[in-house]
């Protein structure tokens, strides 16, 4: 098993946002829904697709331990779709810390980058974020996320407030 140093940045944003973002115009269907209950394997496939370039960890978890994880109260899952084919997701969660709203992944699926959809995404994910009443939205990265995902956050308002080194596990291709 190859061990990878990484360094995971902590950012906050306590002001809701103005106004949504429009999607972007790509001539092509997309719908932006949040799916309550998801289903196991499709949650596991839309975590691979998208994490498994940047060595994400956290939620290759058996079945039931999966599910006490993200099957709660207080967790909530979105899904946008371009005609029809799931293109990115997020998950969030308010359950385990009062008064704070946490982004706990987001993605675009490999296939539907460059189209100008991350900015949208984000903005929606930052919208339903503070729609639950939380006065704070957190999210962490690290440097093996995506190369634009620091700078996209910035761009919307997230600002560091903390970092430190971690040692994770290497995912195989």
């Amino acid at each position: 098993m190859q061990l990878l140093e990484t360094t995971v940045t902590q950012f906050e944003l306590r002001t809701p946002p103005g106004r949504r973002l429009h999607p972007p115009e790509i001539r092509r269907k997309l719908l932006m829904q949040e799916v309550p209950h998801i289903p196991l394997s499709y949650y596991a496939y839309l975590y691979q697709v998208v994490g498994r370039a940047h060595h994400w960890t956290s939620r290759l978890l058996p079945g039931k331990q999966l599910a006490r994880e993200i099957h709660i109260d207080g967790i909530a899952v979105h899904v946008l779709s371009v005609d029809g084919a799931p293109a990115g997701w997020f998950e969030l969660d308010w359950a385990r810390k009062p008064g704070e709203t946490r982004l706990v992944h987001f993605g675009l699926l490999p296939d539907f980058r460059g189209l100008g959809l991350a900015r949208y995404l984000l903005s929606e994910a930052i919208h339903a974020g503070f729609a639950v009443g939380n006065p704070v939205m957190t999210l962490e990265t690290n440097t093996l996320d995506h190369p634009a995902a620091r700078r996209l956050y910035q761009e919307a308002g997230f600002v560091p407030v903390s970092s430190r080194s971690v040692t994770t596990r290497a995912i195989e291709a």
